[in-house]
């Protein structure tokens, strides 16, 4: 039954008490459930790109004898604001001059221009960008790094000009690519993915003192070119054709100089001479097969041990060296027919935007449908100070199995200096020996 008329009327009397504090409780928690919620949404992307702006001025072009723009010890010019806010820094603007008879633009501030902003910051003067990459940064008054050039700027501001001044700080971004895409799985037992796999006849090019002979061939030794004695001298690797100029080869030998007195010992050494640079990512990936011999184009880092790699010749020639006292085991010799081999093993190359100011080394989780059985272990590349690029091999396993089109997915993170985070993420594809006719794309 219905409760009494005087129950209905206290419980309607109270509820009048009570109901506007839970409207006002209600309202409250509405209010902080849509705070929450656009609290952790991700920002607009036009808030990313305010973020990147250092620097927003106008230049209202003064004209002196040295140059047009904005001196702020002079009457030269005005520049609002002439000072802005890096990192928590507080930086002022000393001078923004191009000088129309050198064709010089510079740029002067009170403290040196950080780091990040010399590796990626770009000065915007109207529709002309310059990056800092590309200026040369030197010293004004006893302040250093703290001025930046830029040779034929190809500007031509007038006095009374207004010019709109930007100062961003692009973020990096990292990218990869493969040298080869797929990736064959039987790379390194079937010569004939190779990309260089010449037969070359051993000529004696002659000896110096009391070191030992020298041997293989060059193209600078008339009697013995690689022309005549290498069946094969040019090799495609990451789309760049090369010719081989030069090999040679000296064996371990421990001599007395008779002079001296003294015992010298000449360590195993092999020299390759290209006809153009030899990049990173040639050195970092490719391994010479010489008869039972593996020879990596990479100094291992050991020092006083291993082999040591040596650039010369505008970095076309490379000489390794073994001083760890085991030998390759080439012992070659005039006359003798070698078998040479550069297996076309994958080579992943990561690519920064910016260089980094110090070594930089990144994480990566790795997915996909292979497994750690169906490729050997992808070592982690290692960004050198002042480079913008790293390279691994990426080498599949050869088995009997039809497994078919096989992928490997890197994701990739790496925090360059003090920058935010930056990401990739990559899939290198594996082409199955045993399934060839199985389409295989990877590089997504």
């Amino acid at each position: 039954p219905p409760p009494p008329q005087h129950l209905r009327s206290s419980l309607a009397l109270r509820f009048a008490r009570i109901s506007p504090l839970l409207l006002l409780a209600a309202a409250a928690l509405v209010v902080a459930a849509v705070f929450f919620v656009n609290d952790q949404q991700t920002p607009p992307a036009q808030a990313q790109a305010a973020a990147d702006e250092v620097w927003s001025a106008t230049l209202t072009v003064g004209q002196a004898s040295f140059g047009r723009g904005y001196l702020n010890t002079g009457t030269v010019g005005t520049l609002s604001p002439d000072t802005f806010t890096h990192d928590g820094v507080s930086y002022q603007t000393q001078r923004l001059i191009f000088n129309p008879g050198n064709g010089n633009l510079q740029l002067f501030l009170n403290k040196a221009i950080p780091n990040d902003l010399q590796r990626a910051g770009i000065l915007t003067l109207g529709d002309s960008e310059f990056a800092l990459a590309g200026a040369t940064i030197g010293t004004t008054g006893v302040t250093a790094n703290a001025a930046a050039t830029w040779a034929n700027a190809g500007l031509s501001w007038a006095a009374g000009d207004t010019v709109q001044v930007r100062l961003t700080d692009p973020p990096i971004t990292l990218t990869a690519s493969m040298s080869t895409d797929p990736v064959n799985e039987d790379w390194e037992t079937n010569s004939a993915h190779d990309l260089w796999s010449p037969t070359l006849t051993v000529r004696d090019l002659g000896t110096t003192g009391s070191a030992p002979a020298k041997v293989g061939c060059d193209d600078s030794n008339s009697s013995a070119r690689c022309s005549s004695a290498l069946t094969r001298r040019d090799f495609t690797f990451d789309g760049v054709r090369y010719t081989v100029e030069a090999i040679s080869y000296n064996q371990r030998k421990v001599a007395a100089d008779i002079e001296t007195f003294q015992v010298k010992t000449y360590e195993e050494s092999l020299t390759l001479k290209l006809n153009k640079a030899i990049p990173k990512n040639l050195q970092s990936c490719l391994t010479l097969y010489a008869g039972d011999a593996r020879i990596r184009l990479a100094d291992d880092g050991i020092d006083g041990a291993g082999v040591d790699v040596v650039l010369s010749d505008s970095n076309r020639t490379i000489t390794l060296t073994e001083i760890s006292g085991l030998a390759w085991g080439l012992n070659w010799s005039a006359g003798q027919t070698v078998q040479l081999r550069l297996p076309n093993v994958g080579c992943l190359t990561l690519t920064l935007s910016a260089p980094v100011d110090e070594e930089t080394s990144l994480q990566w989780r790795r997915g996909g449908t292979a497994d750690s059985s169906d490729y050997q272990r992808i070592s982690l590349p290692t960004f050198a100070a002042g480079t913008t690029s790293a390279s691994t091999p990426v080498k599949p396993v050869d088995d009997s199995d039809a497994e078919g089109c096989e992928t490997i997915i890197l994701d990739m993170t790496m925090w360059p200096g003090t920058e935010r985070a930056v990401h990739e993420r990559f899939t290198v594809a594996i082409q199955d020996d045993d399934m060839p006719s199985q389409p295989c794309v990877g590089g997504g």
